[in-house]
């Protein structure tokens, strides 16, 4: 095959005790099932233990006799933790650009690959990223497609895994910081977005999944995402010394303080995402100050 467009990228350890072998294949299926074929699935096994890496080779190699399948690169090795196995995986891969797929999620419809292929063609961005569709615990799904790039100083401006990424934009970056445990991914967007890369959107949903997992962490997400701020907020001329308890704050009551928004204004310096979400994250705080009572209860006791 010649070299793919798109990488979709699976990280896996330990599917079977974990419960997941039947959402694993429904991953592996419906990358299979896309009508767009410049494609390749990497998939990246942290050295699973309970009969997981036995399961994946009969998958390999049930793919490898399908002349017409997408091929499956599979490689079972030691990691540490989550992103470090999706950095290694990106490594292994040879598409230009790449998109990850949890072993529990899906991708939205079967030519959503084709429609941001068409749409990466068009434009030659640096990232594309789309909607969300979410399985509820009674079996529907919701639609998130409410998605703003302005927003991204304060949070995820889009689901990591609804977002096409190029692979050397990725490396280039250094890809997933792994000293954060669960938000990694919002490093990464919010590091992209700092550097000046360029994105399109799309409302189409790209991928499908449920609440579980690393993500699902509440309060490691705040963590997380408190450390990201203390690192780019420190350093930048005018705004002191930031503690960590302080930026914790601030994703307790939703909103930047004004001398941060206007920080991240001086230092927009001709990247306009910046520039827009430092006047959205403004807009954003004089209008939660009126709202004392904002609070988050997950973060007491």
């Amino acid at each position: 095959m010649s070299k793919p467009l798109i990488s979709v990228i699976t990280v896996t350890r330990n599917l079977i005790e974990a419960g997941r072998r039947e959402t694993m294949r429904a991953a592996l299926d419906c990358v299979q099932a896309q009508s767009f074929r410049a494609v390749e699935h990497v998939i990246w096994d942290g050295a699973s233990t309970d009969g997981t890496q036995a399961l994946l080779e009969e998958w390999q190699a049930e793919n490898c006799a399908d002349a017409t399948a997408i091929p499956i690169i599979y490689q079972s090795d030691t990691d540490a933790g989550l992103y470090d196995a999706m950095n290694k995986a990106v490594a292994l891969a040879s598409g230009e650009y790449v998109i990850f797929l949890n072993s529990d999620d899906s991708l939205a419809s079967t030519d959503i690959l084709g429609e941001l292929a068409t749409l990466v063609r068009a434009e030659q961005p640096d990232f594309v990223y789309g909607g969300t569709l979410q399985t509820l615990e009674d079996g529907s799904t919701k639609n998130h497609s409410r998605t703003n790039l302005s927003a991204f100083l304060q949070r995820m401006p889009f689901c990591h895994n609804s977002m096409l990424v190029r692979r050397d934009v990725f490396l280039a970056l250094g890809g997933h910081d792994l000293s954060y445990r669960v938000a990694s991914d919002y490093d990464f967007v919010f590091r992209m977005l700092m550097e000046g890369y360029s994105g399109a959107g799309t409302k189409l949903p790209v991928s499908k999944f449920s609440a579980r997992g690393v993500s699902a962490n509440i309060l490691g997400v705040a963590k997380d995402y408190a450390e990201v701020w203390s690192r780019y907020f420190g350093q930048m001329a005018g705004c002191g010394k930031i503690d960590g308890e302080e930026t914790l704050n601030w994703y307790r009551t939703g909103q930047l303080p004004i001398s941060m928004c206007r920080a991240a204004l001086r230092g927009a310096k001709g990247n306009e995402t910046m520039r827009r979400a430092a006047l959205h994250s403004l807009k954003i705080t004089l209008r939660r100050r009126m709202q004392p009572w904002r609070k988050w209860d997950y973060l007491q006791g």
